[in-house]
C-alpha cells in the first residue's frame, strides 16, 4: 500500500514542473495517491490512477474537482517522478 498524501513523498523537480505546467493541483494528486489503483509501469515504476467509479464518487463529494482527477502519477519507491493527464494514450501503449 502506498502512502496517502503528497507530503509523504519526495517530489522531483521534474514532477513539480509538470504539475505546474499542466495545471494539476496538488490536492488532486493527494486524492489519486489516497484512492487510486496501482499498476506496473516501465522500468520498475508504479503508475497510480483513479478508477472511473472512484473518480465519480469523489466528484460527487467534491464537485470542485470535476475535470481535475483525470490524471495519473508515476512513482519509484516513495518518489513522485511525474504527473500527467490521463488521456488513455498510455493505457493503449501498455496493452
Amino acid at each position: 500500500m502506498i502512502p496517502c498524501a503528497l507530503s509523504d513523498f519526495r517530489v522531483t523537480g521534474h514532477a513539480r514542473t509538470r504539475m505546474q505546467g499542466r495545471g494539476i493541483r496538488s490536492e488532486a494528486v493527494d486524492l489519486v495517491l489516497c484512492y487510486g489503483t496501482e499498476e506496473r509501469a516501465a522500468a520498475g515504476r508504479t503508475l497510480v490512477r483513479l478508477d472511473h467509479e472512484v473518480r465519480e464518487e469523489l466528484v460527487d463529494e467534491r464537485p470542485e474537482f470535476r475535470g481535475h482527477l483525470d490524471i495519473y502519477v508515476i512513482l519509484t519507491a516513495e518518489v513522485i517522478v511525474t504527473v500527467c493527464h490521463d488521456t488513455g494514450r498510455l493505457r493503449r501503449r501498455l496493452h
